[in-house]
């Protein structure tokens, strides 16, 4: 029986770390590792590392036994399928970390285990989920080290960007004018989908006589179509392309100049657009499957929903690559892109300076932003509100 190695041997951390990244927590160089028990049959493993560059073998109550990496294979291919790993990991006592050890420590430890992955534990001993990674720690020192993810929008004061733990470019005030900007465009949009439909009314008659939930649906698509519309036209769409190009270029560690910003895609996996196309699907089946109830049997009614959410979690993403394509983003200027460009050197900047893990909750839902623009939308939703009531119109939100 062979003693298989953990991992590739890159070679340790060679180098003392500075003396500003000394005292920080592991969780800044950790890796989500997926676990998989002990006893799993070599032919599993092989397939797992197909597609996975490491997974963590656990024991009884989730204890490290060793840490298998894709450099592995080699070794593994030569065993029989039926074979199980639990019996050599058991000999091998793989050097482990505390969740609250310091880069400090972790650095000796990586020195002295030749290992590029070393598993997080718990007090008790149990493995959490997530390994030090000794790459991303060779990166720390480099200065290449990147956030973990990288968040953005666009606003009426240039790109903002966060890790989810620091803030940079157009910052909290940009958030509260991006907010308070859809503040005072929101009654007119609806004013703008209501003329729309009169519209419609009198050049097609009978949409008037429509059931009013169709009716709704067809001035919810209207109103979507101003709201679109009114991006591609105005210089958000621009920023929110140099927004997507930067975090891309981050994501991608590519230099943030010009001339490498520009190659990377305007569209971007992440996007609120991606969600508010799934939230817009979602919203249609509900409401066909609202109109189908009574025309369906039982089995008819949840034939007719499984394929209407087959459609809605098959095809969200690429519809809202589509609208990012073609209505919330567009080749952004010079100086829309040197907006985000900034933003991105701001982050890394400070990133640099104090790296950090994943954030909490709490933090990350700060650094979204989500509240600062609520808060400048209901000012400028109000003040418009207002200014309508006193030239006698209403708007219908």
């Amino acid at each position: 029986m062979i003693l298989l190695q953990s991992v590739h041997q890159p070679g340790n951390a060679n180098g003392e770390l500075s003396p500003r990244y000394q005292g920080l927590r592991v969780d800044v160089i950790a890796e989500v590792v997926p676990a998989v028990q002990g006893n799993i049959a070599m032919g599993q493993l092989r397939a797992l590392l197909l597609n996975l560059d490491f997974v963590v073998l656990i024991g009884p109550k989730r204890k490290p036994l060793a840490v298998i990496g894709r450099g592995d294979l080699a070794h593994l291919w030569k065993q029989p399928d039926e074979a199980r790993l639990q019996s050599f990991a058991e000999a091998w006592m793989p050097c482990q970390v505390s969740a609250n050890e310091t880069l400090q420590q972790v650095n000796y430890r990586f020195a002295s285990c030749e290992q590029a992955m070393l598993p997080l534990v718990d007090a008790k001993g149990r493995y959490t989920g997530k390994c030090a990674s000794l790459p991303r720690l060779i990166r720390l020192k480099s200065g290449t080290l990147r956030p973990p993810r990288v968040g953005g929008l666009a606003t009426p004061l240039g790109v903002y960007m966060t890790s989810g733990h620091y803030m940079a470019g157009a910052g909290w005030p940009g958030l509260v004018a991006a907010g308070f900007l859809f503040g005072i465009l929101a009654p007119f949009l609806d004013l703008l989908s209501v003329a729309l439909f009169s519209v419609l009314v009198l050049v097609y008659p009978p949409v008037q006589i429509l059931p009013v939930g169709e009716q709704t649906i067809l001035q919810g698509g209207l109103l979507l179509a101003c709201l679109l519309g009114l991006l591609r036209l105005t210089p958000l769409a621009g920023l929110h392309a140099a927004e997507h190009m930067t975090i891309n270029a981050i994501e991608a560690d590519l230099a943030l100049t010009e001339p490498m910003v520009r190659t990377q895609p305007r569209e971007h996996q992440r996007c609120g657009t991606n969600l508010v196309a799934l939230l817009g699907g979602l919203q249609i089946a509900a409401i066909s499957l609202f109109y189908a109830n009574p025309r369906l049997s039982g089995l008819g009614l949840l034939l007719y929903a499984t394929l209407w959410f087959w459609l809605v979690f098959s095809f969200w993403r690429p519809m809202g690559l589509w609208l990012q394509r073609h209505f919330t983003t567009k080749t952004p200027s010079w100086a829309q892109l040197a907006s985000g460009i900034r933003a991105g050197h701001q982050l890394l900047e400070r990133f640099t300076e104090r790296p950090h893990g994943v954030p909490s909750f709490w933090r990350r839902l700060w650094g979204a932003g989500l509240l600062q623009m609520m808060t400048g939308f209901a000012a400028g939703f109000w003040l418009v509100d207002w200014l309508l009531a006193g030239l006698g119109w209403s708007s219908a939100f």
